[in-house]
């Protein structure tokens, strides 16, 4: 993708809604069809909804109800797979990056000016809240919306997109903040998640943080 300018940017974005199986591959996959155009306070009101709350809870509970047990390398495999269906199938998804025709890079229409930097595999959900209030309380880059992913172990971060990489592709800004937050704090993000179309799973999470300046009751 070529370099973009500050006038491409705005503060809307795609959602997609929940995956399907697909016959010819035989698995579940993300949706590729845009359902409709939201934002960031619509992102906060869906993450307290009693709708999120269902999904999120039965998916830790499917955790839960596995913790301690003695699974083989196959038997995690499984476990891990039969996770993902769940989330692409119960948990609706939103492309950050912007708006789009088509759930890939080339479906972009126009940038939004976020980038959601993916943390998982933390040991805890208390690390993951240490790391939420850790992104906030940066002076550098201000953060739109952060709250803790479905499984409790992950922390998704939309920051506003700086000054300083605004001229850049959108996987060079992934790198840029990635390494921006690994050298500040520690903390490291997902390498993988640097494709333009990548989709955000919407958990529930009544800590999740919104910026006061996209509060829905302004």
């Amino acid at each position: 993708m070529d370099a973009i300018h500050t006038d491409n940017f705005q503060t809307s974005f795609t959602l997609f809604g929940k995956g399907h199986f697909s016959e010819k591959l035989q698995k579940w996959v993300p949706s590729t069809t845009p359902q409709q155009t939201v934002d960031i306070g619509w992102c906060g009101q869906y993450i307290l909804s009693e709708r999120a709350k269902f999904t999120t809870e039965e998916l830790r509970q499917i955790m839960a109800a596995a913790e301690g047990q003695d699974m083989n390398e196959l038997q995690q495999r499984e476990f891990e797979q039969l996770l993902r269906d769940y989330k692409l199938r119960e948990f609706d998804a939103v492309a950050g990056a912007g708006t789009f025709s088509y759930g890939n890079a080339r479906g972009l229409i126009k940038r939004s000016q976020y980038i959601v930097v993916d943390i998982d595999d933390l040991e805890s959900t208390e690390a993951a809240r240490e790391i939420q209030q850790t992104l906030i309380a940066d002076k550098y880059v201000e953060t739109a919306l952060c709250f803790v992913s479905p499984k409790g172990l992950g922390c998704k971060w939309w920051a506003e997109l700086p000054d300083w990489c605004q001229s850049m592709t959108f996987a060079e800004q992934y790198a840029t903040l990635s390494r921006y937050i690994g050298y500040e704090y520690g903390i490291l993000a997902d390498s993988t998640c640097s494709n333009v179309n990548r989709l955000c799973f919407l958990p529930y999470d009544p800590l999740c943080y919104v910026n006061p300046k996209y509060s829905t009751n302004q």
